[in-house]
């Protein structure tokens, strides 16, 4: 039990941070997109204002990373198509607000990787974007 415990553990802090910044570079600043419905892949309005701010800061980075994730819902195909939308609809914000296309990266979770929200009304917080930059 102990031991099972532990290695649950470890492989969660390795799943951690390994999923904190999937383009391989470490971050020094931070933003997670909220509040997407359900398919929904716009850049949610109440977070526009936040997601310009970040650009700011952003704009002068080399290395830019657009993590987009789903819930639990859908299928495979269904949630891979709404993941890279969401982050193509980002990185499009992101180069209206004058961040350059090249110093950007994709990448995407076809499902949600927290061990939680397996209610409709839980998953709100899996359906989201983190963007990093260096």
């Amino acid at each position: 039990m102990k031991r099972t415990l532990i290695t649950a553990l470890a492989f969660a802090a390795l799943a951690t941070s390994a999923l904190a910044n999937p383009c391989g570079f470490k971050d020094s600043g931070s933003m997670v997109v909220t509040g997407y419905a359900v398919g929904a892949t716009a850049v949610p309005e109440p977070e526009r204002q936040k997601l310009a701010q970040f650009a700011e800061t952003a704009k002068h980075r080399f290395g830019i990373c657009i993590f987009a994730q789903v819930d639990k819902q859908g299928s495979k195909e269904a949630n891979r198509k709404v993941a890279q939308a969401r982050a193509q609809n980002v990185m499009a914000f992101l180069e209206k607000q004058g961040v350059p296309r090249k110093v950007m990266k994709v990448a995407t979770q076809d499902e949600a990787f927290t061990f939680f929200g397996l209610l409709p009304e839980d998953q709100s917080a899996d359906r989201r974007v983190m963007v990093t930059h260096d």
